[in-house]
């Protein structure tokens, strides 16, 4: 179960990163115009996840199956897969602390503007924002979804499952926002505004993390 609880984290650490917050921001936004109605907001927080979940399994699983239709990628990623673990999650380390810089953050363009227009669809339209949002891959997101989950996802027992359960990562912090305005918790936007401004930490921190995970799987590579 552990690849699958990894999967989970991945997208919780996707949703905090700067691309995927200003898109949760921005649902926020759309689903606390009804604050007044319970059942609207909890609905909305729910589609808005579910499209997002819709989204990425698309493209996950036509990723997935091709690249194991592809003779070799699978032999491949057996053979070579814990050697360019460790590698793989010292790079992801060091570009979330910064210390290369690629162009971030912003990505989305008009996939965003897109997403916003349909935001007066009502629930529909936090569903579509969803769906619409995922595929505004940042370089940041993508680099989480393509470069560590979907190998995870090819190396791994029912990895066809995995693009939807980091949606559910990437989706949780609206729908847990959602929550807690359709109960009417005071101070809910400020709680928001903390953990946005509390990012950069939590992304250093993390970044930290897999750099030391990397280095764990490299030693165990060259004792091995």
């Amino acid at each position: 179960s552990l690849p699958i609880i990894a999967a989970f984290l991945i997208g919780l650490l996707a949703a905090i990163s700067p691309c995927p917050m200003a898109t949760n921001i921005t649902a926020m936004a759309y689903i606390s115009r009804n604050i007044t109605d319970r059942k609207y907001v909890v609905t909305s927080g729910l589609l808005y996840m579910l499209g997002r979940m819709v989204s990425y399994s698309m493209v996950g699983i036509l990723v997935i199956l091709v690249g194991l239709s592809i003779p070799g990628i699978s032999e491949a990623l057996q053979d070579w897969g814990e050697r360019i673990l460790g590698p793989l999650f010292i790079i992801v380390g060091i570009l979330m602390l910064g210390i290369v810089k690629i162009p971030l953050i912003r990505g989305g363009g008009r996939l965003s503007s897109l997403a916003e227009r349909v935001a007066s669809k009502g629930r529909l339209g936090a569903f579509l924002m969803g769906f619409i949002f995922a595929l505004a891959f940042c370089p940041y997101t993508a680099i989480l979804f393509f470069a560590v989950l979907i190998p995870l996802a090819m190396q791994s027992t029912g990895g066809i499952t995995f693009p939807a359960v980091f949606a559910l990562g990437t989706g949780l912090p609206v729908l847990i926002f959602a929550v807690l305005l359709s109960f009417g918790v005071a101070k809910v936007s400020q709680w928001f505004n903390k953990v946005t401004a509390a990012e950069r930490v939590m992304r250093k921190i993390v970044a930290l993390v897999f750099i030391g995970v990397g280095i764990y799987y490299v030693v165990l590579l060259i004792q091995g």
